[in-house]
């Protein structure tokens, strides 16, 4: 069976998950991006992963229009130009094609897989919050390309629902549980690093924050919520480690035992994980953090918003972590005082556990033993 995968862009959490898919087509899944997308570390990783069956895109211009800074779905589109994209479809011949979300370069691999008259599957990634202010045009833009459509590839049951419910997709069938973190990497690089390393602060709890600096990911409730908390906690510290528009912003809110580390290369992030207590993310909007599973290979706990779509599958509450509202302060500062009432490494060790159920070589599994099983149903 030759898998296609179509996907103009992805990042490094990506390379296992296609390898493993890679290893169970038996060395038949290929997977086409776009050069100008993918950052350079990923383009070697791929093609070191998949050698010639990564097929990237030399040439795409994109039109981008609205907001882009906040991070807040349905706020932008972006309108792809892929020059030659369908030339690139045609050298491969596929019995199974993937398209990444409804748009894109969706309706080319639509129309790649009409010609071949083999199944699409669509991978899909949005919840019911984050599409919360979809406008009509997109619904009913979904639910046309939902005719062409055999099949979903999403992270969890939060996508599910979405897709049943507000798109209305009928009785088509849905592979829960696909997106997977560079687990594997990220815990062994921990386990190699010393205990004799500097830590971040002397005493009390070391919470870490690791993602970009927009409105989006909700930072400016924590800093507010955290000015309580350390006044309690006095011996607690909050390491915020990423970049972006906010940035300013943010540095001005006083907070005591608070540090900004700025951007830090993905193939060292771990540094951070390894010598954090707890991960903390107050997003009001994501479809499936990838930061989390992160921290939990990495042994952590984890305090997670609600408005975070990977919560049900991956924070069991007073198992691995628990789960707060960011829009509401007391529940910010209720769920950062929790971490002093438990057994810490207890719960690190839940997180490992449960994330590697999500691991690149289960997910990978799933999504190709749906797709067998579709193809065994035709």
């Amino acid at each position: 069976m030759k898998v296609l995968w179509v996907n103009p862009s992805f990042l490094d959490y990506r390379v296992p998950f296609y390898k493993a898919l890679n290893e169970l087509c038996g060395g038949n899944f290929h997977l086409v991006y776009s050069k100008a997308r993918v950052p350079d570390r990923c383009i070697s990783k791929i093609e070191a992963a998949l050698g010639k069956n990564a097929h990237g895109l030399e040439q795409e211009r994109l039109l981008t229009i609205g907001d882009t800074k906040s991070g807040f779905s349905c706020k932008s589109i972006r309108i792809p130009f892929p020059k030659g994209l369908n030339s690139l479809l045609n050298t491969i011949k596929a019995d199974v094609v993937i398209a990444e979300g409804f748009f894109q370069w969706t309706p080319w691999a639509i129309s790649y897989a009409r010609r071949l008259g083999v199944p699409l599957y669509v991978a899909y990634e949005r919840t019911q919050h984050t599409e919360r202010n979809c406008p009509m045009w997109r619904s009913w833009y979904r639910r046309v390309i939902n005719c062409f459509v055999d099949g979903y590839l999403v992270n969890g049951s939060l996508c599910s629902y979405y897709l049943q419910n507000a798109l209305r997709i009928g009785k088509k069938q849905i592979v829960e549980g696909i997106m997977a973190a560079d687990s594997k990497t990220l815990s062994e690089k921990v386990e190699e690093i010393s205990e004799s390393r500097v830590s971040f602060h002397n005493g009390g709890i070391k919470f870490l924050y690791v993602g970009r600096l927009i409105a989006l990911k909700g930072v400016e409730y924590l800093l507010n919520a955290w000015q309580i908390h350390v006044e309690t906690y006095k011996d607690d510290c909050l390491i915020i480690v990423g970049d972006g528009p906010e940035l300013d912003k943010l540095s001005l809110i006083i907070a005591k035992n608070v540090s900004f580390v700025g951007a830090v290369d993905y193939d060292l992030i771990h540094q951070y994980y390894s010598k954090a207590d707890v991960f903390v993310i107050p997003t009001l909007e994501d479809n499936w953090s990838l930061v989390v599973p992160e921290a939990m290979s990495c042994g952590l706990p984890v305090a997670c918003s609600c408005y975070n779509g990977c919560h049900p599958e991956l924070i069991k509450e007073g198992v691995n972590g628990t789960v707060f509202d960011p829009l509401k302060q007391d529940s910010i500062v209720s769920a950062l005082a929790y971490f002093h009432q438990v057994d810490l490494k207890m719960m690190g060790e839940k997180s490992r556990e449960i994330e590697w159920e999500y691991s690149p070589d289960k997910c990978a599994e799933r999504a190709y033993r749906g797709i067998l099983k579709s193809l065994e149903k035709d």
